[in-house]
């Protein structure tokens, strides 16, 4: 009984350790359009390209940089698309071509030829308490 009790003990010890926190900032191409800025973190790189299965995140649109908090993020290699959500109807506006119509980025302000990056250009290490910075384009 013991050993299970101690054996417990450090399992969930490890646990709350590898526990971090992720602060995204994002600087605004459009600080005065107002709307919400929108983020996604993404675990994998299925998810990056599914957007299942990522950890989503929003906050107002105010002033020229803005703040994205997640807690309780394991620590591990990650992936954030973040857009500014202008209209605020909850979806990254597109023309017909697909081409984004409102401010867009990803983690390690990475840039796709014909598209988004891929999760290798995006991907990021989160250990302990963690701050990216992405500027957005658009």
């Amino acid at each position: 009984m013991r050993t299970f009790l101690l054996v417990t003990f450090w399992s969930l010890t490890s646990v709350l350790q590898a526990q971090a926190t992720l602060t995204v900032e994002v600087t605004l191409n459009k600080p005065a359009a107002g709307g919400m800025v929108r983020t996604a973190l993404c675990p994998s790189s299925q998810a990056f390209t599914a957007e299942k299965g990522c950890k989503v995140g929003q906050v107002n649109a105010d002033g020229t940089t803005v703040e994205v908090h997640f807690e309780e993020v394991l620590d591990g290699e990650y992936a954030v698309k973040v857009f500014h959500d202008v209209n605020n109807n909850g979806k990254l506006d597109t023309n017909w071509m697909g081409v984004p119509k409102e401010p867009y980025g990803f983690s390690n302000d990475a840039m796709g030829t014909f598209g988004p990056p891929s999760w290798e250009q995006a991907r990021f290490t989160v250990k302990g308490h963690t701050l990216i910075r992405i500027r957005s384009k658009g």
